[in-house]
């Protein structure tokens, strides 16, 4: 694993991301604390945790979704 660094920012509705010198494994680490920190700050805000787990893991698999869709059209302007 090497320091990295990574920005998000969410303007007018969009998500937008910086990496530095971050590879798969540094980012899929750091995507992995945010979602624990998240869930941490809900948890102390009075959010039920199983409540919050599967409101995480909604988006992860929202996310996944939307990577299939994304390399399937890859795939097909390739082809």
């Amino acid at each position: 694993m090497k320091d990295c660094k990574i920005e998000l920012e969410l303007k007018g509705g969009e998500v937008k991301l910086k990496a530095e010198h971050a590879g798969v494994v540094e980012m899929a680490i750091m995507c992995g604390a945010l979602q624990q920190f998240t869930g941490l700050a809900a948890y102390r805000a009075g959010q039920p945790l199983d409540e919050m787990k599967t409101y995480l893991l909604d988006i992860h698999l929202s996310a996944m979704e939307t990577l299939t869709a994304q390399t399937r059209k890859e795939d097909r302007n390739e082809g």
